[in-house]
């Protein structure tokens, strides 16, 4: 996410409210599908789409159909290379949503505990994988229990997990 540099109502900052905000919240409403137009550069006194107009209200957004308006971007400190023009290459913007503590409990307490399955040799599939399970016993008193079973056909057909085999044509 990026901070606008450009004071609110300076120049054609009128034309991307949008950008005053890395993250806005709004109710969904079809006549909102988008943030702005490309005309907006046109009359930036009277945009055609305000985007501040979508939040004015204020409206209760509990249990409501919800759209997460992003604002991404980045800051270019020009330098002598850019020209003839400004490379994009390399450049990549992504955005994550993650719950928190979404859980009243740890879910982490009633899964099984680690497993590791990996290629005995990187470079050659062919020689299976290796099911590592940093100790723990088939008698263990954890819930869920597992199988040595469900180990050695891992073991004997790795593909059932990695399907690494099969992508490499290596049956």
């Amino acid at each position: 996410m990026s901070k606008q540099l450009i004071p609110e109502g300076v120049n054609s900052e009128v034309t991307v409210p949008w950008a005053r905000h890395q993250l806005a919240v709004t109710k969904h409403k079809d006549e909102e599908a988008v943030s702005s137009s490309p005309y907006a550069m046109w009359d930036s006194f009277n945009p055609v789409t305000d985007f501040s107009d979508f939040y004015k209200d204020n409206e209760n957004i509990k249990d409501e159909d919800l759209v997460f308006w992003i604002t991404s971007g980045m800051h270019h400190l020009p330098h002598t290379e850019d020209l003839p023009v400004t490379p994009t290459v390399g450049n990549h913007l992504t955005f994550f949503l993650f719950p928190y503590n979404y859980f009243t409990d740890c879910p982490s307490m009633a899964s099984r505990d680690q497993i590791r399955i990996e290629h005995k040799d990187r470079n050659d599939p062919k020689k299976g994988v290796r099911v590592e399970r940093y100790g723990r016993s088939e008698e263990t008193c954890s819930i869920p229990q597992f199988s040595k079973q469900y180990d050695k056909a891992i073991e004997e057909d790795p593909d059932i997990i990695l399907e690494s085999r099969k992508v490499r044509g290596l049956f």
